[in-house]
């Protein structure tokens, strides 16, 4: 299977397209948990109960995941 990622909607794409920017920004000394991620999407003009949503269907899409209480971003294809 070549392309095996679950299709994310706009939203949630937008919403990771920011976590990445946050990752990136903090760099490999700061962890990032759920509730800075949530935090963080606030600042960007997400809704908290949509920045949870957003989160909760990234992880279970695959596109996040959670190690020890912290979050992960693997590459993307």
């Amino acid at each position: 299977m070549e392309n095996s990622w679950t299709p994310i909607s706009s939203g949630e794409e937008d919403a990771l397209n920011h976590l990445e920017q946050y990752r990136d920004a903090a760099g490999d000394d700061q962890s990032i948990t759920q509730e800075d991620a949530v935090t963080y999407l606030m600042e960007q003009d997400v809704e908290q109960t949509d920045a949870r949503a957003h989160i909760k269907q990234l992880l279970l899409k695959g596109y996040l995941y959670e190690v020890d209480g912290e979050l992960r971003i693997p590459p993307r294809p």
